[in-house]
């Protein structure tokens, strides 16, 4: 029983004894309408608690129902690139803070970049988190700081990023056969058996100038001579250049930050690379 309820019992037991004061008739009936008021206002207060909870619970409902583990139909789908289109790997210096279109290569597992003269890795798991279309992830990569680089793809809610950090030696393509521990790699190394159209990381030795490369367990050497636009002379200004190659057909494509792209055949009898290669 309430406080209100409780008055009023005691008001008409009054009335009913002869007790209640003058004007106890008009206090009966104050006491009737402040029952009355008394009851409206815990309707009251019923129905905005219900109407609190009501919203309370659809919040928590919406915390419950939102974004959960990634399916692969929930996944940002990554449409192929042609078979012939270059990649896009940003310029051969960088400015902090700029964006580049670029693109990750899907043999590596999304983990492995070439940007801004510089090798690069990440943690990140991209590979979980996209529908991989094609030997390539098209996004944009910005010069954060010095030595970090962030990638971005799509947008919204399917908006992925990860942080890229330099690195140098070579081995670091983790889909590739693992590097010895005890001697790992100065360069890339390429495999003896490449899929054909899939990109791989590659570090070209142009000491001698930019003419022969090794890569699927033989040795290209290029169409043409690319000295002139490339600058690679062989007055051993450079000794070696990062970039990506792939095999289609009887061609090999090699690319690099700020180069374009390099075009190799199959050595034929009595073509020997330099002994500097």
């Amino acid at each position: 029983m309430t406080d209100d309820e409780d008055r009023l019992r005691r008001g008409l037991r009054d009335l009913a004894q002869g007790d209640a004061p003058a004007g106890g008739a008009m206090g009966v009936e104050t006491l009737l309408a402040k029952g009355r008021r008394a009851r409206a206002h815990r309707r009251g207060a019923a129905v905005a608690c219900a109407v609190v909870l009501t919203v309370a619970g659809a919040g928590l409902g919406l915390r419950a129902t939102g974004p959960g583990p990634r399916t692969p139909d929930s996944r940002a789908s990554v449409a192929a690139a042609p078979a012939d289109q270059p990649l896009e790997l940003g310029p051969a210096v960088a400015r902090i803070g700029v964006g580049y279109p670029y693109d990750l290569v899907r043999s590596c597992g999304l983990r492995f970049a070439v940007f801004d003269g510089s090798k690069w890795a990440t943690d990140t798991d991209l590979a979980s988190t996209i529908a991989l279309r094609g030997d390539r992830v098209s996004g944009s990569m910005t010069l954060v700081s010095k030595d970090v680089a962030r990638f971005e793809m799509g947008s919204g809610s399917l908006k992925e990023t990860a942080d890229f950090h330099r690195v140098s030696g070579g081995g670091h393509c983790p889909l590739l056969p693992p590097a010895n521990p005890a001697k790992p790699p100065v360069l890339e190394q390429s495999p003896a058996n490449a899929v054909e159209g899939f990109w791989y990381p590659h570090d070209l030795i142009v000491h001698c100038g930019l003419r022969f490369a090794q890569f699927d367990g033989r040795w290209w050497v290029t169409v043409r001579d690319y000295a002139k636009e490339t600058g690679i002379d062989g007055s051993g200004r450079y000794v070696f250049v990062t970039g990506f190659i792939r095999k289609t057909g009887d061609r090999a494509q090699f690319e690099s930050p700020g180069l374009k792209p390099i075009e190799f055949r199959p050595t034929k009898e009595g073509e020997e690379p330099p002994l500097c290669s």
